[in-house]
């Protein structure tokens, strides 16, 4: 039953982008369209709620009640990630870097994509559900904190795509704009994800505090080194191949989420075989 309503949500999602493909086609828009407010929140929003689907499934033992998940992926959309977006313009804004004329792939655009920007959104997806769920009696094994980081770095990137979507005006085509949707939410979620496999393996380990503490500035700073190398690297593919190949950001941004969320499946796997609430035969 679970396999079979996980397929369908995959199957919604790849239906989604080629929906908007479909419908590119059929209305012969060869040029970049203006999606407006509302088609642009809609299409930050699908994807979101199809992989929120997926991701609450993956705690298939002892599943959290709906009502946080959804609570933890709004308070993602409304705090960590309007709050990330403050901190890392008022630390060094960006532009910075442009006015320079530093190359995509310069050491000091890595240094900011890491240690500024990447660590910025960790660190806030991280505090959302550090000082909410993390103290409830509901996170109690540490599969729990691979699905509340997910569903609050789910929510995270339906603010991350809005802006995208509804900020380049005439300069979004359909086709890739749903794809590039569906692709960041999925990464923003992994890099959570990865960030909270350490979170619950902390929170339930028997090592004493300092040893939990660097545990978890371990897995913070693993989880902004691959925000910052994904979003670096994404924008210089987009950058030299945008012209004629307008898919290969999307492609290269797919493979390295997935890549990501594997492992996030492996491990979660070990958690699941592991979990007090494994019943006999599963």
């Amino acid at each position: 039953m679970l396999v079979g309503t996980k397929f369908l949500l995959i199957a919604g999602l790849v239906g989604f982008v080629v929906v908007a493909w479909l419908a590119e086609l059929v209305a012969g828009l060869h040029h970049p369209v203006d999606l407006g407010p509302l088609l642009a929140a809609l299409m930050a929003g699908i994807p979101a709620v199809l992989w929120l689907g997926f991701f609450y499934l993956m705690d298939r033992h002892e599943p959290e009640p709906k009502q946080l998940v959804v609570g933890v992926c709004v308070l993602g959309a409304l705090i960590a990630a309007p709050l990330a977006d403050f901190v890392q313009y008022q630390a060094a804004p960006p532009i910075a870097l442009e006015v320079h004329g530093l190359s995509a792939l310069s050491l000091d655009r890595f240094i900011y994509a890491v240690l500024i920007a990447g660590l910025a959104q960790e660190m806030c997806k991280y505090a959302v559900v550090r000082y909410t769920i993390y103290m409830s009696r509901e996170f109690d094994e540490p599969m729990d904190g691979i699905v509340y980081m997910m569903a609050c770095g789910t929510g995270f990137a339906v603010w991350v795509n809005y802006h995208r979507l509804s900020g380049q005006g005439h300069q979004v085509y359909l086709s890739t704009g749903a794809a590039q949707a569906v692709v960041t939410t999925l990464a923003h979620a992994s890099f959570a994800g990865a960030l909270g496999y350490v979170m619950g393996r902390a929170k339930f380990s028997r090592r004493s505090a300092p040893v939990r503490g660097i545990l978890l500035m371990g897995g913070l700073l693993g989880a902004a080194a691959l925000n910052g190398q994904f979003a670096v690297v994404e924008n210089w593919v987009m950058q030299t191949g945008m012209a004629q190949h307008p898919w290969r950001g999307v492609f290269f941004a797919a493979a390295c989420a997935s890549a990501v969320f594997a492992v996030i499946w492996l491990v979660s796997q070990r958690l699941l075989a592991d979990s007090p609430f494994r019943r006999e035969g599963e």
